[in-house]
């Protein structure tokens, strides 16, 4: 268990005996792929902490259509103001995939925030991350154009985890069609017509699970245009 909590970014800094403290605290629970692990608006009793698996944080539209706020993967956290006087969920999260997550119970997990200043620092690093990735999400969003919000996430994702191979920028991407489509708020059809046309001006390559940038200018300058 205390290797476990190694790969989960909110414990860091607690000591292996501090974290043999929280190891009593925590459960384990799995999720089939589309089962909801907490729904919008319902009371916030958990909070989680991915240990294998990917999950989505989403909300509706008004139009009715789910906008993808973050794909949560192995050592993130929903984790929620621990000050918050009244807590419900925000958003709803469902497994992409099969799903194991550890969880601990509202009472605790502000017990042992409010106790520990090492969690308390973590915690901040862990919400300034999330409102500067939000922060990009409004930006998207906000681009009229859909293209342009496809480029952007591109962008985006290449700056957040760059890596070269032959002189190219390479993605793995781990989001599908579908979830790129929530995540930059229009419909899959849409999402795959502006990716083979990208790759159609030398612009992109696809393959499976992974998109090669051959050109980041000329990406950009369609951005700026």
């Amino acid at each position: 268990m205390i290797q476990e909590l190694d790969k989960i970014p909110f414990f860091d800094g607690l000591s292996d005996v501090e974290k043999s403290s929280v190891k009593s605290l925590l459960r384990e629970k799995a999720f089939d792929k589309g089962e909801v692990l907490f729904a919008e608006s319902a009371p916030c009793e958990r909070v989680f902490f991915v240990r294998t698996g990917r999950v989505k944080i989403y909300r509706m539209t008004s139009a009715g259509r789910e906008q993808i706020l973050e794909v949560l993967g192995p050592g993130d956290t929903c984790a929620c103001n621990p000050g918050l006087g009244v807590w419900a969920c925000t958003a709803t999260a469902e497994a992409l995939s099969p799903v194991k997550v550890f969880y601990l119970p509202r009472d605790r997990y502000v017990k042992l925030v409010q106790e520990n200043n090492e969690l308390s620092h973590t915690l901040n690093r862990i919400f300034a991350e999330k409102l500067r990735c939000f922060s990009s999400l409004i930006e998207e969003v906000s681009l009229k154009d859909a293209k342009r919000r496809v480029i952007k996430f591109l962008l985006d994702m290449m700056a957040e985890k760059p890596s070269r191979a032959l002189n190219k920028e390479v993605l793995f991407i781990s989001f599908t069609q579908e979830e790129l489509a929530q995540r930059v708020g229009t419909a899959r059809e849409t999402v795959a017509r502006h990716l083979h046309d990208l790759k159609r001006k030398g612009l992109i390559d696809i393959k499976p699970h992974q998109i090669s940038i051959l050109d980041k200018q000329g990406l950009e300058k369609l951005l700026a245009g």
